[in-house]
């Protein structure tokens, strides 16, 4: 361990010798997110306000394709994009208006979401972990099966998978929106 700090030293010394400083700087959210991103955390983020004039139940979808074909889909989770006065118990609905918690007294709107993000974690070389929140706070967790592909040249299994967001079109009711393509693949 010693040699490690006298190694350490020594080369800062080097770099100062020659009459070139170098300052301390404070790490950014840039810096952060390229770290990050390099060790195979993602992150997508969804401004959703704009979908606050009415209430939806947004339901979030897995699909998964294999050589172009959908081979299964399964639902994630379900929230409404707003929670209103009457979604809670009769008898408690008194408690919030009194403690003020009504924040749009026009809908009856106790909460609502602005902001949904999806969070990409390696758990270990065939499993990633997805996160869905929503206001950043955490409302679903799932682990995600890798498929392995394998080359022409050699049966040894690949992992590799690249995340992009969907170019997002106009937002219609009951239509499927695709936000995240997590995908593999390999030229054979």
């Amino acid at each position: 361990m010693k040699n490690l700090f006298i190694i350490t030293c020594i080369l800062f010394l080097s770099c100062t010798a020659f009459g070139q400083q170098i300052k301390s700087k404070n790490v950014e959210l840039d810096d952060l997110i390229a770290l990050l991103a390099s060790s195979g955390y993602e992150l997508f983020s969804y401004d959703i306000s704009e979908m606050l004039n009415e209430r939806y139940d947004i339901t979030f979808i897995q699909k998964e394709f294999e050589a172009g074909n959908e081979i299964a889909s399964s639902n994630l989770t379900m929230m409404p994009n707003k929670r209103l006065l009457t979604d809670i118990p009769e008898s408690f609905r008194q408690e919030f208006i009194d403690a003020g918690r009504i924040i749009d007294p026009k809908t009856q709107a106790i909460s609502h979401i602005e902001k949904i993000t999806f969070g990409f974690s390696p758990f270990n070389d065939s499993t990633k972990f997805i996160q869905i929140s929503e206001s950043n706070r955490p409302i679903m967790g799932r682990s995600l099966k890798l498929r392995g592909l394998t080359t022409k040249d050699s049966d040894k299994m690949f992992f590799y998978y690249h995340t992009r967001p969907f170019k997002l079109n106009v937002f219609k009711e009951d239509e499927f929106i695709p936000l995240i393509l997590f995908g593999s693949g390999l030229v054979r």
